[in-house]
């Protein structure tokens, strides 16, 4: 009898690509047109119907026909290319190698360059990617950072960021394949930050630092080349956002009056970090006004608690995930001079961030009692499961804006200690700006 798996039509090209590098390559497809949320009952009865007779004709059906084959090879062996730089970028290019922008040909020399970063063999793997499940070599990191611009000092950071990627609670299949633009956020701490000058200050996540823009995009070819993630393919998302391109930054630790957060995850002061978080793009806390650290907040709170992410609080395993509140350092300074903790402004936000119980109610909306809290004026549905759900970090400079960084998929906030080479030193040396 057949293996038979079923997909709408609009992610047939995904559930193939998945099928192959799960070495299930007789995997037969069932193909049910799309979509089949947010249309009548009646509708989707219809599908499911036609979908079940199907089944029934494949199961007693012959051999089934070729299968589509991944082109493997070009992932395999090394490239040769002659002609300019221009000619090299264009090939890249329509190779699917890129992301769309020029990249540095990353050279045999330029590879070898790299690979000072680390004390690891280019051979050493650090584990599988999804959704391709292709081995993940030191050495292939090492070609997608030169490709992304990346300085030899950086790969530390990003090996260690792709360790954090690879483990199980970060859900790399869900932020790499589902419709949601999601992308790996890096939030780096410790005194790496001002050895290969990464930016926490003023435009923290935006342009104009080498570090930030290529780790960043160092994290996207290597999701791209190595994962196999590739835009309607196995990468579905519906929009994108302009953060899959780079999404790195620093903590302004010493603007944090609660002290640095990888320090409240564990790690002492004088190491370096890098966390890693499934995460949407920012959105912008704005309050020029509020004093009292009731006022800021409440701002935050009414960004943080919109309708569009209720289908989140309906998924146990997405409720508990962790998402990030990021203070300006002036919001920041302001709440702490009150008396405020860390701990405090979770449970404020806590509490705020909330959405009444009736109007999901009078929109159909089944809710888990169990998830109810009590507030004035009724019982609300939190956005949390629980406060320290919200971590809450400090970066940027002067000026009255914070940031909430939303997430899905990932559960929760991975921070991983960057090992060092033994020639560090040196190499910074070499290497700094």
């Amino acid at each position: 009898m057949p293996t038979l798996g079923i997909v709408t039509t609009g992610f047939t090209r995904l559930a193939r690509t998945t099928a192959r590098s799960s070495g299930m390559t007789a995997l037969r497809i069932i193909e049910v047109p799309h979509p089949i949320g947010g249309i009548p009952a009646g509708e989707v009865r219809a599908k499911a119907q036609r979908a079940v007779e199907e089944m029934l004709r494949q199961q007693h059906s012959g051999e089934h026909g070729d299968e589509e084959r991944a082109e493997e090879s070009r992932n395999q062996a090394d490239v040769t290319v002659a002609g300019s730089v221009a000619d090299v970028i264009d090939i890249y290019y329509r190779n699917g190698w890129t992301d769309g922008l020029p990249i540095v040909p990353p050279t045999a020399a330029a590879v070898r360059e790299m690979l000072t970063g680390t004390d690891l063999a280019p051979e050493h793997v650090l584990g599988t990617m999804v959704p391709r499940n292709a081995r993940v070599t030191v050495e292939k990191l090492a070609v997608n950072a030169v490709m992304a611009g990346c300085r030899p000092s950086y790969l530390p950071v990003l090996i260690a960021a792709v360790e954090g990627l690879l483990e199980t609670d970060f859900d790399l299949a869900g932020v790499q394949c589902s419709t949601g633009p999601h992308s790996p956020l890096l939030l780096i701490n410790g005194p790496i930050r001002d050895q290969i000058n990464v930016n926490y200050s003023s435009g923290a996540l935006g342009h104009g630092w080498q570090a930030n823009a290529t780790i960043g995009r160092a994290i996207r070819l290597i999701l791209n080349n190595i994962g196999g993630a590739r835009i309607g393919e196995s990468d579905m998302t519906t929009l994108g956002m302009a953060e899959n391109y780079t999404y790195c930054f620093g903590e302004n630790e010493d603007q944090n009056p609660w002290g640095p957060f990888h320090v409240e995850q564990g790690f002492d002061r004088q190491d370096s970090t890098v966390s890693v978080l499934g995460a949407y793009a920012p959105e912008n806390v704005s309050d020029h006004v509020g004093v009292r650290p009731e006022e800021i907040l409440a701002v935050a709170a009414d960004v943080i608690a919109k309708l569009t992410r209720f289908h989140l609080l309906m998924m146990d395993h997405i409720i508990s995930r962790d998402t990030l509140l990021v203070l300006g350092p002036e919001h920041a300074r302001s709440i702490a001079d009150a008396g405020w903790s860390r701990k405090d402004v979770q449970q404020f936000v806590f509490d705020r961030a909330s959405l009444p119980y009736e109007t999901l109610k009078s929109l159909g909306r089944q809710i888990d009692a169990a998830k109810l809290i009590d507030a004035p004026g009724g019982r609300r549905v939190p956005m949390f499961a629980k406060p320290e759900c919200l971590k809450v970090i400090v970066a940027g400079g002067p000026g009255k804006h914070s940031a909430y960084i939303n997430s899905g998929h990932s559960k929760r906030v991975i921070t991983r200690r960057i090992a060092f080479p033994r020639h560090w030193e040196q190499l910074l040396a070499r290497y700094r700006e």
